[in-house]
């Protein structure tokens, strides 16, 4: 029985349970400034809520692509409806809505909103002197998690049985799973990765990734080749692989540097 002296303590597990669900959730703010919104695109995630703000006018804000509603949602900005809100529905990840207000559309007063694909973990078992399943397709952001069963093995990145540097973990009775964390700089490429040990008998597997693949020579994938990475190449010069390493000959030297100078972006 619940006394009033463990009242209090009661509400605060409570109203901390209320937090903690929505703790990963995100409130993404556009103004109606005139016949436009702003900002005119947003990038949110499955959860998130979208609230526009009315400054002036009659508006609406409904979805739909070239001024037709498709019923996602449809609200109104006016005087007497200052903001409305959207919780964007699991059911919406990996797309991108188009909007627009309905009075104004020809105007060209339309938005977009891409909801992102929230990370997946993916589970390879290994089963003797096999990785299962063989092959997976994951996106970037995704884990990859292998989990053992017997033996001794490595989960190592690498093609023809030579290790590139991307992960290596142990798989052995006291370390009974290995994780991987997809990186944004392997969107688009198939990651090869076998067991040290065990290479030669076949026990090798790969990783697809999804997504446009990343420039090399954006070290740290800011979307541009600029300053940046012209630091961290010269900061991590003459040092053995790492996101520097952008051609992947094992040390960071004037091939990279080259690298960063061809894709200068600015």
């Amino acid at each position: 029985m619940l006394t009033m002296a463990r009242l209090p303590v009661a509400f605060a597990v409570l109203a901390l349970a209320g937090t903690l669900s929505s703790a990963h959730a995100a409130e993404h703010v556009i103004n109606q400034k005139g016949i436009a919104f702003s900002p005119s695109s947003v990038t949110v995630a499955p959860g998130d809520t979208i609230r526009w703000v009315y400054t002036g006018g009659y508006h609406t804000v409904t979805s739909g692509a070239n001024c037709t509603p498709d019923g996602q949602f449809d609200g109104i900005l006016s005087l007497k409806s200052a903001q409305y809100v959207w919780k964007v529905p699991a059911s919406a990840a990996g797309s991108t809505i188009p909007y627009f207000c309905a009075p104004h559309c020809i105007f060209g007063m339309t938005g977009t909103i891409t909801v992102t694909t929230p990370p997946v973990e993916h589970v390879i078992t290994q089963s003797g002197l096999v990785f299962t399943p063989s092959s997976v397709t994951v996106n970037p952001g995704d884990t990859v998690r292998w989990v053992y069963t017997a033996g001794f093995h490595t989960v190592t990145s690498g093609a023809v049985c030579t290790a590139d540097g991307q992960f290596d973990g142990l798989l052995t009775p006291t370390s009974t799973s290995f994780t991987w964390t997809v990186p944004a700089s392997a969107a688009g490429t198939t990651v090869p990765y076998y067991c040290a040990p065990h290479c030669i008998f076949g026990m090798s597997a790969s990783i697809t990734v999804t997504g446009a693949p990343a420039n090399p020579a954006d070290v740290n994938h800011d979307g541009r080749v600029d300053a940046q990475d012209l630091s961290l190449v010269l900061g991590a010069w003459g040092s053995a692989g790492g996101p520097a390493d952008i051609d992947r000959d094992g040390i960071v030297a004037a091939s990279d540097l080259a690298a960063v100078l061809g894709g200068w972006t600015g």
